[in-house]
């Protein structure tokens, strides 16, 4: 949490402490990009593990 919080903070820095609207709804929609992706792969994983074990 603290990387997230320090990208954020030069983020500020470089853009002379504005963040325009458009690069904080950038920001939330690539993490939620990032969120759903892990959440489907580990989601294909344990599906995957469970074919092959043979307990699905």
């Amino acid at each position: 949490m603290d990387k997230v919080l320090y990208v954020l903070r030069r983020i500020l820095e470089a853009n002379g402490g504005k963040m325009n609207g458009k690069v904080i709804i950038a920001l939330i929609v690539a993490a939620a990009v990032v969120v759903v992706g892990f959440i489907a792969f580990r989601l294909l994983m344990v599906e995957m593990i469970l074919n092959m074990r043979g307990s699905h």
